[in-house]
């Protein structure tokens, strides 16, 4: 079998593996696949949740079955798996090894989503010489060069994603924006910095897979990428400055793009950042650390806080929006409910007109 290319595996039918996970925080691969890729995606595989559908767990995504094993999916004909969970370690679960044995050995590619490269188990490595497919470890990093600030030469005006914690919607943000910016007539590009966005938009770079005095220009390289022939370009966010795992991939992020503008992100009603449960400022002072934290050469704004408001009722929803407007002074906006993209790209569209407004004196 011939190897495959990484933009023809995600074009191809998949099942997603989210065992013993399956969730909308806790699989967000799986989650923003079926959000974004879900007319590709045939079942997902999680035994704790097999009979049910997709649309039961997540609230989205329609009648894509949830099955007990990788075989109870072959008659739908999936070409890959994808593993749909990142992990907080560098190894392969146990429990995980039987399930990828067996997509191996009924001809299924593999794109990795953890950071344990998956030929590095012998059995497996085995089986996918026997098999002759193809494994995508989504981690490994390209060769990238030093950050050199080129993307201050750029014409494109560039927005990123930044926020409270990890796991509450900057990807999401990012791929609204970047889809209601194209529909609405405006040329944008999508930076992926993740797994997730790579497999939704076909380019990018894992940025947390990459050494870190190279993060910054492993971002440089794709927000490049993405402005070609683009005004826009809306990079994707990882982490946040405030917590005390993934403060370094957010910082450099933030200085690989060199934003023009910033949209923050949040859950709402949470209080502390996930897995190592720290407390979770003020929202307007960690909105002035990102600010006071982008570059001289390009000073950043928040333009607009963007929440993850999942579980609210709408009026909760409004209250909730209502109070964090008055305590940071900006709109508040969640992009998956009706209006809300729409809302964010005219918030940027016109913080993109004061910007140049304010760099001209006033002049146009």
């Amino acid at each position: 079998m011939d190897q495959l290319s990484h933009a023809e595996l995600v074009d191809k039918n998949f099942v997603l593996f989210a065992e013993g996970c399956f969730g909308l925080f806790t699989s967000k691969i799986a989650a923003s696949l079926i959000r974004y890729n879900g007319d590709r995606c045939v079942a997902v595989i999680d035994s704790r949740k097999g009979g049910q559908t997709v649309q039961d767990v997540l609230g989205y995504g329609g009648a894509i079955p949830i099955v007990s094993r990788v075989e109870h999916a072959l008659h739908l004909r999936p070409e890959v798996m994808v593993i749909g969970k990142g992990l907080h370690s560098a190894n392969l679960p146990s429990a995980w090894k039987p399930h990828l044995l067996a997509a191996v050995q009924n001809g299924l590619h593999l794109i990795n989503s953890i950071h344990y490269r998956l030929t590095d188990d012998p059995d497996i490595a085995r089986a996918v010489r026997e098999k002759g497919i193809t494994v995508w470890e989504t981690k490994d990093a390209p060769p990238v060069e030093l950050n050199k600030a080129r993307v201050l030469d750029l014409d494109t005006w560039v927005i990123h994603t930044c926020g409270s914690d990890s796991n509450i919607g900057k990807k999401t943000a990012a791929l609204q924006i970047w889809n209601e910016a194209n529909r609405s007539g405006i040329r944008a590009g999508f930076a992926a910095t993740g797994q997730s966005g790579m497999l939704i938009s076909g380019h990018g770079i894992a940025v947390d897979g990459v050494p870190g005095d190279f993060m910054a220009g492993a971002v440089e390289q794709v927000v490049l990428e993405a402005a070609a022939g683009n005004e826009w370009v809306v990079v994707e966010g990882q982490g946040s400055l405030n917590h005390i795992g993934f403060s370094g991939v957010a910082l450099a992020i933030l200085h690989g793009a060199l934003p023009h503008a910033l949209v923050f992100c949040h859950r709402l009603g949470a209080e502390h950042t996930k897995v190592w449960e720290t407390p979770i400022i003020p929202i307007p002072e960690l909105i002035r650390m990102n600010e006071e934290l982008s570059v001289f050469e390009r000073p950043a704004k928040v333009a607009a806080v963007s929440v993850n408001s999942f579980g609210f009722s709408e009026e909760d929803y409004r209250r909730e929006a209502e109070k964090l407007e008055a305590d940071t002074g900006l709109p508040v906006v969640d992009p998956v409910r009706e209006g809300g993209a729409a809302r964010l790209v005219e918030i940027l569209r016109a913080h993109q007109r004061e910007t140049a407004d304010r760099l001209s004196g006033g002049r146009r």
